[in-house]
């Protein structure tokens, strides 16, 4: 009874500092250069005005486009909601939680805590319950150089 009873105790434990030690992320949290995961195209342009460059093209699953302002900041719709954001180079978009290029890595385990992977250079968090949605950023040399809000694929 007693064996039953520690077996009992410490797989509760291990369950409890698994589910503790993730870092997914709210939704809410998909916030890029100002502009929220699943924002519409006029939200974008709202903000940012007319893109530099946009490519607009049907595939099998929606209408995809593309908007770029400048060589920094990149937006794709599917739709006409906002479906990744990205920004690299000299971008000053930030995060909701503040954190943008060029800052330190440790930034990131203070704003959202460990990531669920490190793939290479690559700090990735995703968003509970959606499947490669989240945030990714890039780290060389201790430094965030590109960021990545929504679809991660």
């Amino acid at each position: 009874m007693m064996k039953k009873m520690l077996l009992s105790v410490i797989t509760g434990s291990m369950i409890l500092a698994g589910s503790t030690c993730s870092a997914t992320i709210p939704a809410d949290q998909l916030v890029l250069g100002g502009i929220q995961y699943g924002a519409s195209i006029s939200a974008v342009e709202s903000a940012y005005g007319a893109p530099r460059k946009s490519e607009r093209e049907m595939e099998s699953y929606g209408e995809k486009v593309e908007y770029k302002y400048g060589n920094t900041l990149e937006f794709e719709f599917l739709n006409g909601k906002v479906v990744r954001i990205k920004a690299d180079d000299f971008s000053d978009a930030k995060t909701k939680a503040g954190i943008g290029l060029g800052m330190d890595a440790a930034a990131l385990k203070k704003a959202y805590g460990a990531p669920d992977a490190i793939h290479e250079e690559d700090h990735i968090y995703y968003v509970a319950g959606q499947q490669g949605i989240g945030l990714k950023f890039e780290v060389k040399y201790g430094k965030i150089t590109d960021i990545k809000c929504g679809s991660l694929f």
